[in-house]
């Protein structure tokens, strides 16, 4: 049995999005979120939900582990972004478990096209993107690239 479980954004998760990403951000890049982020995550319903996206959180019990957002970028592709685990819960299969599922609601969604933006410091995450079908990938004309983007990677879909 999983010591966590994968469930969709509720309103009472909301605050949720934004404690747990932008300190990691901060700790991983040293840099503040860009505008779009702060907005993203201080309400991700508007930005992702509502626009035929999704939000994912990991509980462990009631206490927030993990979050995950799925962006709707149009013409059938879609992005995951904003992918953090807490430290205390690395290495219990949280990211891979938000992947999958991130996954599964572009599948469908019928997403021909999931993309990521990441760092290549993350070398584990992105072992781990290779590892679950995720290939390097010039971004698509639909997909905003960020400043702090160090690498793009994309994995087809219903094909």
């Amino acid at each position: 049995m999983k010591a966590f479980e994968i469930v969709a954004f509720t309103p009472e998760l909301r605050p949720v999005f934004a404690e747990l990403w932008v300190p990691w951000l901060k700790s991983m890049t040293g840099r503040d979120p860009e505008p779009e982020d702060l907005v993203a995550v201080a309400d991700p319903e508007p930005f992702y939900v509502r626009n035929g996206g999704a939000v994912f959180y990991a509980l462990s019990g009631a206490t927030p582990i993990g979050v995950v957002a799925v962006k709707n970028l149009t013409g059938g592709v879609y992005e995951f972004c904003k992918l953090v685990v807490r430290d205390e819960a690395r290495g219990l299969g949280v990211g891979k478990a938000l992947v999958e599922t991130c996954i599964a609601f572009a599948q469908q969604q019928r997403a021909r096209l999931l993309m990521l933006q990441s760092f290549r410091r993350l070398e584990v995450a992105l072992g781990m993107y290779e590892r679950m079908g995720f290939v390097p990938m010039t971004a698509p004309p639909e997909m905003l690239v960020l400043a702090r983007t160090e690498i793009v990677m994309g994995m087809p879909l219903n094909e």
